[in-house]
């Protein structure tokens, strides 16, 4: 599911779409909703009746997923809509709301595996164009469930592609404009490199292709580095909050807490020039459990690989039937949840023979400007790291640390480089928790190459 799969998207008109005022009815004089009721409590009342929810039938349970879909889990157990008989009920109401439906719900795109009703599941730039020009003004929070390879392949460009990212700018005619200030990126059990083989988790968003458990927090090139997903945020100006979801079974908790604390010290660029970076917020971190199919269900369920489910959703059982439990986060404990396989907490039900416990941490990142001084030591280290490795190369015939595989033609400069950067540390207090931390942590670099430079002969 490259790049061919991704041209295989639905072919929409390039025209835009035009704001259009309806002919409603006026709104009553003597309702109350207008003359008592203040603004921003009539906001409140048209947020929530326009937030979207669960579609509701004579028959509702025949429209729930199935649990071992890979879309099925908390928030998404059947279809979702939004209700806008509102909207038509007079001129002023729609007036006041009728923009509310894109600023208040989140817009979620699918690569891959999504329920097969969902249509432009993997195209923002055909679901975008559907709305006017006021309403994609209105986006505010984007979600995206996003299989491990898709971003660690370097597809993130496509995702926006046709589309206009940011408020800024000048405006042309047919353009599809958003600005959103969130995004969420979702990590199913079923996304990460192969999970059924019962793979270690591995994840660098610093590190292009893929990265196994033990490369996590190694160094990469600077022009290796450019091409990972995490410094591709620099494309979304206007983001001012990232929250990412990572999920797993129980018996890889201690994997993913692992993650968590090195997700801790990655640092997204976001205008490097101007020191603005999306940096990790600890205060941010929650950790829950919730009731889902059993891993066995789910590798049933496994499509060949890669799949657009744009085109076809996965096979399922005919034999699976749809459950009425709704699937519900509950705070993790740790005591209650590594004792029995029993949640007595309200939302989870007792875990069966065909189901198994998921282990979920959210973990939020928030836009904020960092020190010139901390971002210029850092990137002090990193050319540390890579001028010994190639010194060390060059002098023994080896690998060196392990930051390059480089060589140099003239040994001598890089130590003169060396000695200089090694004099530059000696007499500037730099900070750790800054950018390049996903690429190579500035603290072990410099102690490990602190360890080395004594029975190194510069001169």
């Amino acid at each position: 599911m490259h790049s061919s799969q991704l041209k295989k998207r639905h072919v929409v008109r390039s025209e835009t779409l035009q704001d259009l005022v309806p002919s409603l009815p006026a709104a009553p004089l003597t309702s109350t909703l207008f003359t008592v009721l203040p603004a921003e409590i009539r906001n409140r009342i048209y947020t929530l009746a326009l937030e979207s929810e669960d579609v509701l039938t004579d028959d509702s349970s025949r429209s729930l997923y199935k649990q071992n879909a890979f879309y099925y889990r908390p928030g998404y157990k059947q279809p979702k809509r939004i209700q806008t008989a509102l909207l038509q009920t007079c001129q002023q109401i729609y007036a006041e709301a009728s923009l509310l439906p894109p600023a208040v719900n989140e817009h979620t795109f699918w690569f891959y595996r999504s329920p097969p009703h969902v249509n432009d599941a993997s195209s923002p730039l055909n679901y975008f164009r559907k709305m006017t020009p006021k309403q994609r003004a209105q986006v505010q929070h984007l979600h995206l469930f996003t299989q491990q390879y898709f971003l660690e392949d370097n597809h993130w460009s496509q995702i926006w592609d046709g589309l206009k990212i940011g408020a800024e700018g000048r405006s042309s005619r047919g353009e599809c404009r958003i600005a959103p200030k969130k995004m969420t990126i979702t990590f199913r059990h079923t996304d990460w490199w192969y999970w059924e083989n019962n793979d270690p988790l591995g994840i660098d968003p610093f590190r292009p292709g893929r990265t196994h458990a033990a490369d996590m927090g190694r160094a990469v090139s600077p022009h290796a580095a450019a091409r990972s997903w995490g410094n591709q945020f620099s494309s979304l100006p206007c983001l001012e909050e990232l929250v990412i979801e990572f999920e797993t079974i129980m018996r890889k908790r201690d994997q993913l807490d692992a993650i968590i604390q090195q997700a801790l010290e990655w640092n997204f660029p976001m205008q490097a020039d101007k020191g603005l970076y999306l940096v990790a917020d600890p205060t941010s971190k929650r950790a829950y459990t919730w009731i889902g199919a059993k891993e066995a269900e789910l590798q049933r369920q496994r499509p060949a690989w890669p799949v657009d489910t744009e085109a076809g959703s996965e096979s399922q059982s005919g034999q699976e039937q749809p459950i009425p439990a709704a699937p519900a986060l509950v705070p993790f404990d740790h005591p209650s949840d590594m004792g029995t396989n029993i949640d007595t907490n309200i939302g989870n039900r007792q875990v069966g023979a065909d189901t198994e416990k998921f282990y979920v941490v959210f973990l939020t990142w928030k836009k904020r400007r960092v020190q010139e001084s901390d971002v210029d030591g850092i990137s002090w280290y990193i050319y540390f790291a890579f001028e010994l490795d190639s010194l060390l190369s060059l002098s023994w015939g080896g690998s060196g640390l392990g930051f390059c595989n480089c060589d140099t033609e003239n040994a001598s400069s890089t130590a003169y480089n060396l000695v200089f950067i090694y004099m530059f540390l000696g007499s500037t207090k730099v900070k750790n928790p800054l950018p390049y931390k996903g690429a190579v942590s500035p603290t072990s670099a410099f102690v490990t190459s602190l360890a080395w430079v004594t029975p190194i002969s510069f001169m």
